[in-house]
């Protein structure tokens, strides 16, 4: 590599010579300086001449660049955010009697791009109230990929899948629509044995609502109490 070939110096250049760094993110540029002696070196840009820092002084107006000492003998060029355009050849200069330059090549790199999955975000959301003798639970799935058809919603009462082949006791309807699924569970004759825990989940997103049936007060006003509770289970 042209950059590297600038160096001068009587001894392999200690530090990374090629520094990869993901845009947006931190650059550290080291350089080592001959241990026990007080040598100050100085950063330059090789794309521009520019001479960055010298000794602890910062000489560019980009904010982004500073200088500090790591130890006795390592300089370190910091990049607050690298950018693209900083990718490029920089050379350490040590004020020795040797004139020593150490070249170190920065690379700024593309973000890595976001998989399918990531992107497809969904959400799960559990209403509940109450109609007539009717327990009627609402459960809606919303995925941001508006043609994902492949939604499928387990239902579960304290942990344990509802079996709704029992049609006296549970009726289940289905609403697709771009991307939102509605389903909509109904308890018919709602007693107190039908308390419990219950839940929708679809792909690890999982929505519940604790029913608890009052045969006086019935349950309007216990799942006012419970919708903060069910919002700490989603």
């Amino acid at each position: 590599m042209a950059c590297l070939r600038q160096e001068r110096s009587r001894v392999e250049n200690p530090s990374q010579t090629i520094v990869n760094v993901v845009a947006e993110n931190p650059a550290y540029l080291h350089c080592s300086v001959p241990p026990d002696a007080e040598h100050e070196i100085a950063w330059t840009r090789v794309s521009d001449g520019a001479i960055l820092t010298a000794g602890n002084r910062t000489f560019t107006r980009d904010p982004r660049w500073q200088v500090s000492k790591k130890s006795a003998n390592i300089w370190v060029l910091n990049l607050r955010r690298a950018e693209h355009q900083d990718s490029g050849c920089y050379l350490c200069e040590i004020n020795d009697k040797h004139n020593t330059v150490y070249a170190v090549y920065l690379k700024v790199l593309d973000p890595p791009l976001p998989s399918p999955a990531s992107l497809q975000k969904k959400s799960t959301r559990l209403m509940a109230n109450m109609s007539g003798d009717e327990v009627v639970l609402n459960c809606t799935v919303t995925s941001t990929d508006k043609t994902d058809d492949d939604i499928d919603v387990v239902w579960t009462r304290d942990g344990t899948t509802i079996n709704f082949n029992n049609t006296e006791k549970y009726i289940l309807k289905v609403k697709r629509d771009a991307g939102v699924v509605i389903e909509t569970m109904r308890i018919r004759k709602a007693t107190m044995e039908d308390d419990g825990n219950y839940a929708c989940e679809h792909s690890q997103q999982k929505a519940s609502q604790i029913v608890h049936i009052n045969s006086e007060l019935w349950i309007l006003d216990i799942f006012e109490k419970c919708k903060s509770d069910s919002e700490k289970l989603k």
